[in-house]
């Protein structure tokens, strides 16, 4: 095994692009904040990167030491091998919590990163103290629900800065990777709503009233089946799918003010 290290400067603290290679293949995650804080894991959406937290990163530093991991076939990790499924997307930060000798964590998670850490928070409680599933994915909508929200759903401009970077971190996406991580998507099916249910540590889930990706009505499906946990919904006033760049202040208040405060 193999580990290169990279830094580049921020505001706040400098953060580490680290590429780790080994058995045949490359895995990359950006770390920063002080090395002896809480860890704080945040796993992208479909499509996106590390960069996807670049608005999120410099207000969690401070608190926490912050792991921006790029799931396989994204940003700069190589894809698996073998076919995707949430299980094994979850084996894979599993994994790497091992190599990184990662034993407890905050746990941060984006639509299908939030549906892969929902597995791995239920496969593993004793490891996550904190979970926040921001707009996950696992449960659909009907299509006359959705049609219903897509003719109503607020339009947000959003900025351009993320126009340019979900379509930098789409370009970076292996595309046998992106339909393989749809099709996982897909057929976890009742898996999804299996691992919800299973939850047994603080969860917080967020979602954006201007999401036309996944519309906010999923959001009190979702709370409904963490009944083992405590577990609250809170809504970003004119938030996309993409919420933690389009209204990054409100989601980031939000998202720390449950990641630091006691329960």
């Amino acid at each position: 095994m193999a580990e290169v290290a990279t830094r580049n400067s921020t505001k706040l603290f400098p953060s580490e692009d680290v590429y780790i290679h080994a058995n045949g293949t490359r895995l990359h995650y950006q770390a920063a904040g002080a090395s002896g804080a809480q860890p704080l894991v945040l796993l992208h959406g479909i499509g996106g990167c590390v960069n996807w937290w670049t608005q999120t990163l410099p207000v969690l530093n401070p608190y926490f030491r912050t792991y921006a991991l790029d799931l396989p076939g994204f940003g700069y990790s190589w894809r698996m091998r073998h076919l995707y499924s949430i299980e094994k997307l979850a084996d894979y930060v599993r994994d790497w919590l091992d190599l990184m000798h990662l034993d407890q964590i905050y746990l941060l998670g984006h639509s299908l990163g939030g549906q892969v850490a929902a597995r791995l928070a239920a496969r593993y409680p004793e490891r996550i103290k904190r979970l926040v599933l921001v707009a996950p994915s696992g449960l659909w909508p009907t299509n006359r629900e959705r049609w219903h929200w897509f003719t109503k759903a607020p339009r947000v401009k959003v900025p351009l800065q993320q126009i340019i970077t979900i379509a930098t971190g789409t370009m970076r996406t292996d595309t046998l990777a992106l339909f393989s991580s749809l099709n996982a998507i897909v057929q976890d099916g009742q898996r999804a709503a299996q691992s919800l249910q299973s939850l047994k540590m603080p969860t917080l889930v967020v979602w954006g009233t201007a999401d036309s990706v996944l519309p906010p009505l999923l959001g009190p499906r979702v709370i409904s089946l963490i009944t083992q946990a405590p577990a609250r919904l809170e809504y970003i006033e004119n938030g996309t799918h993409d919420m933690m760049f389009d209204q990054s202040e409100a989601f980031n208040r939000v998202t720390l003010k449950f990641l630091t405060e006691e329960i």
